[in-house]
């Protein structure tokens, strides 16, 4: 399944980038990440330079995600893919990865794209498609917000 989201970012690419690299996020715990849902508090890389292959984990509340990155275009184009997690769904996730792509716009804005694709495995695929789908549709987001906050300021 895949899920995509656009937000337009008063700010340049160049002030975005680094934070997928590096980001703390505020503090709020907005409603659907009271039950359950692990929210990104976070990310840093912890192997390699923030180029393929490095690592980068996120802690969550929940616990810590690590995801290899597989794209990194300064500027640009951003992807990585879960590898490891303590999170207590880990699993019934078949897959998760990610692509977010920045395309600079007129008086030093930018318009992010992000395309999550994921899947269930195991006895509650079926509905882990969309219970996921949901989550991926909150954090979003939430990231997105977060992003507009952060390269803004």
């Amino acid at each position: 399944m895949k899920l995509v989201s656009t937000v337009d970012i008063d700010a340049p690419p160049e002030n975005i980038y680094p934070l997928f690299l590096n980001a703390t996020m505020d503090k709020r715990i907005p409603l659907a990440f009271r039950f359950g849902l692990p929210k990104a508090v976070s990310c840093s890389i912890i192997e390699g330079d923030g180029g393929v292959g490095s690592i980068r984990r996120c802690i969550t509340t929940r616990g810590f995600m690590d995801q290899v990155i597989e794209g990194a275009e300064p500027n640009s184009r951003f992807a990585y893919r879960l590898i490891d997690s303590d999170y207590w769904g880990q699993a019934f996730i078949g897959h998760v990865a990610d692509e977010i792509t920045l395309e600079p716009l007129a008086n030093g804005h930018t318009r992010v794209r992000r395309t999550t694709s994921f899947d269930a495995t195991g006895i509650l695929k079926w509905p882990g498609r969309w219970i996921m789908r949901l989550g991926f549709l909150h954090a979003h987001r939430y990231a997105n917000e977060n992003w507009q906050r952060i390269a803004s300021a």
